[in-house]
């Protein structure tokens, strides 16, 4: 190579696109790390990183704002302009669409006016990487040419992925899959072993010849037999459902006007969910309306989330729901005060398998199946789910409906839920 061909290369960059490609091998999937990579390194303002999985599309961003952490949200394919093309036969031109959601996102993290935005979307409607800065970093050639680059080399990740049979899923984590199916095949021995302990009781007490049971006795015991099948029908139906979404990526619905606080209240007739003596309190505003949903997934959803709230919470502590409303969508938080979650753990919690650890097996229970599959129920809706937590403190769940076009109301007034 003579001198002249020396003088073209930028070497820090060549060398720190080497270093990119490595850790993206070495990361098999997780792209939250890339947005701030390339902020530190170009001296963007704004990135954003798009990965699409199933019918949402996982953004990744980070921002030079002082104390920035890399974020991440959710955002419907079909609003996605890049993913409704039917080919990007040249994804090397950048996309200027304006009314993109992810676009106006990473405007309102701007912190400088003036700034340009530019996007290069991945062929095969695989995601997306969009850039926010001056209008002549954005344009000069080696920027332009590197932000496609690292596009490429994201989108080659993705298919090295798919055929090595690891596909990146949001929905599955990055730890050792024999050790992951060991743990949840011991959390659903566990989950079963219990109700099918508690029927097995009440049949055999029904079956004794030297007791004869009084009828509301008999009923009593057949009431709770039929609550413990059911419980086992969900833990089976989660499953089930946990395995379908890994594939298939939508969950069939059959949508209907519901009003939530009936579901709510069906929920917390579970006496399973008195097992701490847990206050429950449920509050709904006037004229809460009806929303167009899947009755019987949103209370999957709200079970989920109640058995998770008092399986975290501590014995005698308020276990609140809350219901809100605005033009746009309804937000429903189960809010506990138990043990609550560490920062590090909050973005795992909707993966498939992961469960809090805080040392003791209590709280190591279950499959870890039913906030990723609260999830998915969610997105099917339209809606979205996330967590709030300090540790020693509680922890709150949240979930978004959207509103009906012409919701109905009804009258239902506050009012706290005891036991």
């Amino acid at each position: 190579m003579n001198q002249k061909n020396h003088s073209k290369i930028n070497y820090p960059i060549d060398i720190n696109m080497l270093y990119f490609a490595g850790k993206l091998l070495q990361e098999q999937g997780n792209f939250n790390w890339v947005p701030g990579w390339l902020v530190g390194t170009l001296g963007l303002n704004v990135c954003a990183v798009g990965i699409t999985v199933a019918q949402q599309c996982i953004v990744h961003f980070n921002s030079q704002e002082k104390n920035s952490n890399s974020d991440t949200t959710e955002i419907g394919v079909d609003v996605l302009w890049c993913s409704q093309q039917e080919a990007l036969e040249n994804n090397n031109v950048p996309c200027h669409v304006f009314d993109c959601p992810v676009r106006q996102r990473v405007l309102e993290r701007c912190d400088k006016p003036g700034q340009e935005v530019t996007c290069f979307p991945m062929a095969g409607k695989k995601g997306f990487l969009m850039a926010c800065g001056e209008g002549l970093l954005l344009n000069s050639f080696p920027v332009t040419e590197i932000l496609k680059a690292t596009t490429h080399v994201i989108e080659c990740s993705l298919e090295t992925g798919q055929r090595a049979g690891k596909a990146a899923s949001y929905f599955l984590p990055s730890e050792d899959m024999a050790q992951i199916w060991s743990e949840m095949l011991a959390g659903l021995s566990h989950d079963l072993r219990t109700p099918l302990a508690c029927i097995k009781g009440y049949v055999t007490t029904l079956l004794r010849e030297d007791v004869t049971w009084a009828p509301d006795a008999q009923k009593e015991f057949l009431n709770i037999i039929v609550e413990e099948t059911d419980h086992i029908e969900v833990l089976i139906n989660n499953l089930l459902d946990s395995s379908t979404f890994s594939w298939k990526g939508a969950i069939e619905l059959k949508k209907e006007a519901v009003l939530l606080p009936q579901i709510v209240n069906k929920v917390l007739k579970d006496p399973s969910y008195r097992s701490k003596n847990n206050q429950f309190s449920v509050f709904f505003p006037p004229g809460f309306p009806l929303v167009e949903a899947d009755p019987i997934r949103i209370e999957q959803v709200l079970r989920n989330l109640v058995d998770n709230a008092v399986k975290y919470s501590l014995d005698n502590t308020p276990i609140v729901i809350n219901g809100e409303f605005n033009d746009e969508e309804i937000v429903i938080s189960v809010a506990d005060e138990g043990i609550g979650i560490g920062d590090e753990h909050l973005n795992q919690l909707f993966e498939k398998f992961f469960r809090v650890n805080n040392g003791t097996k209590e709280h190591q229970k279950g499959m870890g199946l039913g906030l990723p599959l609260a999830r998915q129920i969610l997105f099917s809706h339209g809606g979205r789910i996330w967590a709030k937590s300090e540790l020693q403190q509680g922890t709150t769940f949240y979930f978004t409906l959207p509103m009906s076009p012409q919701p109905a109301k009804t009258e239902l007034n506050c009012h706290p839920l005891g036991d």
